[in-house]
Protein backbone atom coordinates (compact mmCIF):
# COMPACT_ATOMS: atom_id res chain seq x y z
CA UNK A 1 0.00 0.00 0.00
CA UNK A 2 1.43 3.37 -0.47
CA UNK A 3 -0.46 6.74 -0.03
CA UNK A 4 -0.12 9.07 -3.16
CA UNK A 5 -2.99 11.67 -2.40
CA UNK A 6 -0.37 14.75 -1.47
CA UNK A 7 0.43 16.38 -4.73
CA UNK A 8 2.01 19.80 -5.28
CA UNK A 9 -0.38 21.83 -7.95
CA UNK A 10 -3.47 23.46 -8.30
CA UNK A 11 -5.78 22.73 -10.60
CA UNK A 12 -4.42 24.09 -13.19
CA UNK A 13 -1.44 21.72 -12.89
CA UNK A 14 -3.35 18.70 -12.92
CA UNK A 15 -5.21 19.98 -15.88
CA UNK A 16 -1.92 20.18 -17.69
CA UNK A 17 -0.29 16.89 -15.72
CA UNK A 18 1.94 19.03 -14.24
CA UNK A 19 1.49 17.81 -10.75
CA UNK A 20 4.08 16.40 -8.06
CA UNK A 21 2.76 13.34 -6.37
CA UNK A 22 4.51 12.57 -2.82
CA UNK A 23 4.49 8.63 -2.05
CA UNK A 24 4.58 7.17 1.04
CA UNK A 25 5.18 3.65 1.52
CA UNK A 26 7.86 0.83 0.57
CA UNK A 27 9.91 1.00 -1.86
CA UNK A 28 8.48 -2.01 -4.05
CA UNK A 29 5.13 -0.45 -3.48
CA UNK A 30 6.02 2.58 -4.80
CA UNK A 31 7.58 1.19 -7.88
CA UNK A 32 4.46 -0.39 -8.44
CA UNK A 33 2.41 2.19 -7.78
CA UNK A 34 4.19 4.74 -10.39
CA UNK A 35 3.36 3.12 -13.45
CA UNK A 36 -0.05 3.96 -12.50
CA UNK A 37 0.45 7.22 -11.44
CA UNK A 38 3.28 8.19 -14.36
CA UNK A 39 -0.22 9.15 -16.55
CA UNK A 40 -1.30 11.76 -14.25
CA UNK A 41 1.70 13.58 -13.06
CA UNK A 42 5.07 14.97 -13.94
CA UNK A 43 7.04 14.43 -11.66
CA UNK A 44 6.44 11.40 -8.91
CA UNK A 45 8.83 11.19 -5.40
CA UNK A 46 9.07 8.29 -2.83
CA UNK A 47 9.46 10.55 0.41
CA UNK A 48 9.52 7.64 2.59
CA UNK A 49 7.48 5.68 5.19
CA UNK A 50 3.72 5.40 4.88
CA UNK A 51 2.80 8.98 5.98
CA UNK A 52 5.51 11.31 4.75
CA UNK A 53 4.28 12.09 2.03
CA UNK A 54 1.70 13.87 3.84
CA UNK A 55 4.45 15.46 6.23
CA UNK A 56 6.21 16.53 2.77
CA UNK A 57 2.95 18.30 1.59
CA UNK A 58 2.93 20.08 4.76
CA UNK A 59 6.18 21.69 4.98
CA UNK A 60 5.30 22.72 1.27
CA UNK A 61 2.26 24.53 2.13
CA UNK A 62 3.36 26.18 4.83
CA UNK A 63 5.89 27.54 2.77
CA UNK A 64 2.99 28.35 0.24
CA UNK A 65 0.25 29.58 2.67
CA UNK A 66 3.27 32.07 3.96
CA UNK A 67 4.69 33.12 0.64
CA UNK A 68 1.31 33.80 -1.05
CA UNK A 69 0.58 36.24 1.90
CA UNK A 70 4.11 38.25 1.66
CA UNK A 71 2.76 38.15 -2.64
CA UNK A 72 -0.74 39.68 -1.05
CA UNK A 73 1.09 42.14 1.19
CA UNK A 74 3.75 43.44 -1.45
CA UNK A 75 0.80 43.98 -4.10
CA UNK A 76 -0.60 46.00 -1.47
CA UNK A 77 2.38 47.93 -0.86
CA UNK A 78 3.00 48.58 -4.71
CA UNK A 79 -0.40 50.06 -4.43
CA UNK A 80 -0.49 52.48 -1.77
CA UNK A 81 3.08 53.68 -3.17
CA UNK A 82 1.13 54.15 -6.51
CA UNK A 83 3.56 51.68 -9.03
CA UNK A 84 0.95 50.59 -11.72
CA UNK A 85 -0.14 47.25 -11.76
CA UNK A 86 2.24 46.75 -14.57
CA UNK A 87 5.23 48.26 -12.95
CA UNK A 88 4.06 45.34 -10.06
CA UNK A 89 3.02 42.73 -11.52
CA UNK A 90 6.41 42.53 -13.39
CA UNK A 91 8.66 42.78 -10.32
CA UNK A 92 6.46 40.09 -8.89
CA UNK A 93 6.49 37.95 -11.55
CA UNK A 94 9.86 38.39 -13.75
CA UNK A 95 12.67 40.83 -11.90
CA UNK A 96 12.27 40.03 -8.23
CA UNK A 97 15.01 37.01 -6.77
CA UNK A 98 11.87 35.87 -5.19
CA UNK A 99 10.04 35.18 -8.02
CA UNK A 100 8.32 32.06 -8.79
CA UNK A 101 5.57 29.77 -10.60
CA UNK A 102 3.14 30.82 -7.76
CA UNK A 103 3.71 34.83 -8.20
CA UNK A 104 3.11 34.11 -12.20
CA UNK A 105 -0.06 31.89 -11.13
CA UNK A 106 -1.44 34.01 -8.70
CA UNK A 107 -0.12 37.93 -8.79
CA UNK A 108 -1.92 38.78 -12.48
CA UNK A 109 -5.25 36.76 -12.76
CA UNK A 110 -6.10 36.76 -9.06
CA UNK A 111 -4.43 39.80 -6.70
CA UNK A 112 -4.09 42.68 -9.92
CA UNK A 113 -7.25 41.53 -12.34
CA UNK A 114 -9.34 43.53 -9.23
CA UNK A 115 -11.04 40.31 -7.65
CA UNK A 116 -11.00 37.11 -9.53
CA UNK A 117 -10.58 34.52 -7.17
CA UNK A 118 -11.81 31.22 -8.92
CA UNK A 119 -10.76 28.31 -7.02
CA UNK A 120 -6.93 26.85 -7.95
CA UNK A 121 -6.81 25.58 -4.28
CA UNK A 122 -9.39 26.93 -1.58
CA UNK A 123 -8.40 29.01 1.36
CA UNK A 124 -10.62 26.93 3.36
CA UNK A 125 -8.11 24.00 2.18
CA UNK A 126 -4.88 26.11 2.93
CA UNK A 127 -6.20 26.63 6.49
CA UNK A 128 -6.60 23.10 7.33
CA UNK A 129 -3.13 22.28 5.75
CA UNK A 130 -1.82 25.35 8.12
CA UNK A 131 -3.88 23.68 11.52
CA UNK A 132 -2.31 20.05 10.55
CA UNK A 133 1.14 21.94 11.06
CA UNK A 134 0.20 23.69 13.84
CA UNK A 135 -1.07 20.32 15.61
CA UNK A 136 1.89 18.51 14.16
CA UNK A 137 4.81 21.06 15.68
CA UNK A 138 3.03 21.69 18.70
CA UNK A 139 3.77 18.13 19.75
CA UNK A 140 7.43 18.36 18.53
CA UNK A 141 8.61 21.69 20.35
CA UNK A 142 9.63 22.87 16.65
CA UNK A 143 9.23 27.04 16.53
CA UNK A 144 6.98 28.10 13.61
CA UNK A 145 6.52 31.83 14.02
CA UNK A 146 5.69 32.81 10.11
CA UNK A 147 3.14 29.45 9.30
CA UNK A 148 1.78 30.42 13.12
CA UNK A 149 1.20 34.08 11.67
CA UNK A 150 -0.25 33.00 8.60
CA UNK A 151 -2.77 30.53 10.44
CA UNK A 152 -4.31 33.69 11.94
CA UNK A 153 -4.30 35.40 9.07
CA UNK A 154 -5.94 32.87 7.08
CA UNK A 155 -8.55 32.16 10.24
CA UNK A 156 -9.64 35.45 9.82
CA UNK A 157 -10.07 35.25 6.11
CA UNK A 158 -12.20 32.49 6.90
CA UNK A 159 -14.07 34.66 9.17
CA UNK A 160 -14.76 37.09 6.69
CA UNK A 161 -16.50 34.87 4.52
CA UNK A 162 -13.63 34.10 2.08
CA UNK A 163 -13.48 30.31 2.99
CA UNK A 164 -14.49 29.51 -0.54
CA UNK A 165 -12.36 31.88 -3.03
CA UNK A 166 -8.92 31.04 -4.10
CA UNK A 167 -6.42 31.21 -1.22
CA UNK A 168 -4.99 34.26 -3.12
CA UNK A 169 -8.24 36.09 -2.26
CA UNK A 170 -6.45 36.53 0.97
CA UNK A 171 -5.33 39.96 -0.34
CA UNK A 172 -8.66 41.11 1.04
CA UNK A 173 -7.92 41.22 4.58
CA UNK A 174 -5.64 43.55 3.65
CA UNK A 175 -7.36 46.24 1.32
CA UNK A 176 -8.83 48.63 3.63
CA UNK A 177 -12.49 48.59 4.08
CA UNK A 178 -14.54 51.69 3.11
Amino acid sequence: MVDAPPVIGTSVAVERREIVVLVGGSEEAFNRAREVLQYTAKTIVHIGPNGYGLYAKLINNALLGSYVIALAETVQLGKSFGLSDSVILDLLTKLSSARSPTSELKVPPKMLSGGDYSVQFALKHMRKDLDIVNREVSMRGVPIPMTSLALQLYRMAERMGLSEEDFAAILKILIKQQ
